[in-house]
């Protein structure tokens, strides 16, 4: 209950408030500094650490996701006028928009409705006749794209008054219209043969020419480009800045200081298998999360494949092969698979000159040659003085002793083991087995990040805790366990905790401690688990190639055009946030409204909400559980081709019981259905 102006009480409606709660850093005020908003240019977490833990993974998801909006994209739109900031959007109402306001923006409109609009509240302003009606046309031999050229037509005097559907983007004279450029801008993820298809059903006049929309894709790619090349510079400032203050020693001083600094190193590609026509690499700081560079590789070009038929030793094709050098899309020689080599090498080498700072430690996965072929072009760029070192993917490293038992048991099917048995089959090692397995390694990594000891007792753990050993007791079976009270070992919970979850049927017998010890020594190896001493993952480039094959789809063919612009937008979004679009709007001559300002910021909206809500300990129950779903054998079983027609299941008709006859046999047709449920019984049938 609240007092009003005149002293009484009235009851207030609060409204619910969902997802991520709390101020942003750009609304943090200060107090000492009479409400001046704090300027915060590190990206350190600014939540306090409380004693709640729902309070403190709020926290944690506010310091996450909040940061994001600590970007440079948003400091730029704020210091241009054209664009709206939010403070100004509140002052005209974009927040919390009124009833009526002036239009802007395009609108999709019907056109006799709005000429029967203006034929009935407007006359002409030549004639002032108080009978004569305008009326609306439309000139079909000047329209440009989605550009089209109305005019109003006095029915009386005969005066047109000309309408244009949008205004050019180089002013009066000439360029581009603007309608155009936004329709290619938002529909690069799906082409021009999309687009034409959404005009077609909207009832649109049809887009550009595939000509003109490709002039429109090589303007787009340079504006995202060069967006992306400074959101990226000023992302390794920013690294700079964090290792200079907290990493002093990896500072190389000199006319320039060098930083070194930890990278991420991985490749994805537009199509699966090892023949696809396009990769991506991406190279992301391990320190702050944001990508440094990327590289675009390509063995495709339309024109190309257009002039592939022609003669090769003709004027002609010669004087054409000269002028398309130049803009030929093909960047890359040889296969598919030294994208990722080829490219890694290419973001080294130029780090010192682009971006002022040494990648010194290597993240990647260990089926990738990149790695090798990076140490020896920079040994041989820069001889001795360019040291990098090898730091192995987590998720990577986890997945090999399941890749590895699950060759084992391949390589030993229809083999018998020396207990006379085989290596699959009920209490033997099955695919559960092995998820759990491969489940306690990744664990028993990450839970002892810099122990390299740790590591080793704990994958021992894992050995004798799965595997019986009848020579030894239990407790000596177990004790490499952890003895912890929340241990995931059930014999040292039982004798904690006084319960009686063990059970011994759940382990593999005896015979596969000698037969898997050799997997065991080979993933526990010094070597291979020093370099897993960090714990790093390459989990932020797997989100970085989701956001990017989000905007260009695998499931259609793009161009190289089209990745690079969908590559230096996923570079932009990824470390800016939505608002990176409209800086490509603006520099494609294009200001962005109100609209699309209030798009943006709804979808960075959407996406603080949703990692709030993928950090609850519910959501990750959930997760949990499907995961458990998807493996489960009922699951497997839901879908099996030609397993659920009536012709594939002999087993119904064998357990299908005679029924005896109740009636002699008519001699009338008796009348057939093309599916009968097996399993459906005539219950209280009496005799006619």
């Amino acid at each position: 209950m609240e007092k009003n102006s005149k002293g009484k009480f009235r009851s207030v409606r609060r409204k619910k408030r969902r997802g991520f709660s709390g101020k942003r850093p750009q609304e943090i005020t200060d107090n000492s500094s009479n409400g001046a908003v704090v300027n915060n240019d590190s990206r350190d977490c600014l939540a306090t650490v409380s004693d709640d833990p729902v309070a403190n993974c709020a926290q944690k998801c506010e310091s996450i996701t909040s940061k994001k909006l600590l970007n440079t994209s948003f400091k730029q739109l704020e210091g241009n006028d054209k664009i709206l900031t939010r403070q100004q959007a509140k002052k005209v109402g974009i927040l919390s928009p009124s009833d009526v306001e002036i239009a802007g923006g395009f609108k999709l409109q019907d056109a006799v409705l709005l000429s029967t609009c203006i034929s009935k509240a407007a006359i002409c302003s030549s004639c002032r006749k108080s009978a004569s009606k305008l009326e609306l046309y439309q000139k079909n031999n000047e329209r440009e794209g989605l550009c089209e050229q109305l005019l109003l037509k006095c029915s009386h005097c005969k005066v047109e008054t000309p309408l244009a559907t949008s205004n050019r983007l180089g002013g009066k004279g000439g360029g581009s219209h603007e309608v155009n450029r936004r329709s290619v801008l938002a529909s690069h993820q799906f082409g021009h043969a999309g687009l034409a298809q959404f005009c077609g059903s909207m009832n649109l006049p049809p887009p550009v020419t595939q000509k003109a929309y490709n002039e429109h894709l090589i303007k787009i790619e340079k504006a995202a480009s060069s967006h992306a090349e400074q959101v990226m510079k000023d992302a390794s400032e920013r690294l700079r800045k964090k290792i200079s203050a907290e990493q002093p020693d990896n500072i190389e001083s000199g006319e320039i200081d060098i930083a070194h600094v930890a990278v991420t190193v991985d490749g994805t590609w537009q199509k699966r298998g090892h023949s696809s026509k396009i990769g991506v690499v991406f190279v992301i700081s391990v320190d702050t999360g944001e990508i440094l560079d990327y590289e675009v590789k390509s063995l495709f070009c339309h024109e190309c494949k257009a002039h592939n038929n022609d003669d090769k030793e003709s004027d002609k094709y010669k004087q054409w092969k000269d002028a398309h050098t130049q803009r030929c899309e093909i960047n890359h020689e040889g296969s598919s698979e030294e994208m990722e080599a080829v490219a890694a090498v290419q973001i080294f080498s130029r780090s010192i000159e682009t971006r002022k700072l040494k990648y010194t430690t290597f993240v990647g996965d260990g089926d990738s040659s990149s790695f090798g072929c990076v140490k020896e072009a920079l040994e041989e760029k820069f001889g001795s003085a360019y040291q990098i070192k090898k730091e192995e993917c987590v998720g990577h490293v986890q997945k090999r002793l399941g890749t590895a038992l699950k060759k084992y048991k391949n390589d030993n099917k229809g083999k018998k083991l020396s207990d006379g048995k085989s290596v699959g089959g009920k209490g033997r090692l099955t695919d559960t087995m092995i998820d759990r397995m491969q489940n306690f390694y990744g664990q028993a990594i990450r839970e002892n990040k810099g122990n390299l000891e740790g590591m080793k007792t704990r994958i021992k753990a894992i050995h004798h805790h799965m595997i019986k050993d009848d020579t030894l007791s239990l407790r000596k079976q177990h004790q490499h366990c952890p003895k912890s009270s929340d241990t995931w070992c059930k014999y040292w919970k039982d004798q904690n905790e006084k319960t009686s979850l063990y059970n011994e049927d759940n382990r593999l017998p005896q015979v596969f401690k000698k037969e898997l010890e050799p997997i065991f020594a080979r993933l526990s190896n010094h070597d291979l688990l020093t370099r897993c001493l960090k714990g790093m993952t390459q989990n932020q480039n797997e989100a970085a190639h989701g956001v990017l094959w989000s905007k260009c789809p695998k499931t259609k063919f793009c161009g190289a055009r089209r990745v690079r612009i969908a590559a230096c937008e996923t570079v932009a979004v990824f470390n800016t946030g939505a608002a990176s679009k409209a800086v490509i709007m603006t520099l494609c001559g294009i200001t962005p409204g109100q609209n699309s300002m209030r798009a943006l910021r709804l979808q960075d909206r959407v996406r603080i909400q949703s990692a709030a809500k993928k950090m609850t300990s519910k959501y990750k129950n959930q997760r949990r559980k499907l995961r458990a779903l998807q493996k489960s054998k009922g699951d497997k079983n839901a879908y099996q081709p030609g397993g659920f027609s009536l012709s594939s299941q002999p087993d119904i008709k064998q357990n299908k019981k005679k029924r005896k006859r109740t009636a002699e046999k008519s001699d009338e047709p008796q009348i057939t259905f093309g599916f009968v449920m097996p399993t459906m019984e005539v219950v209280g049938k009496k005799k006619c």
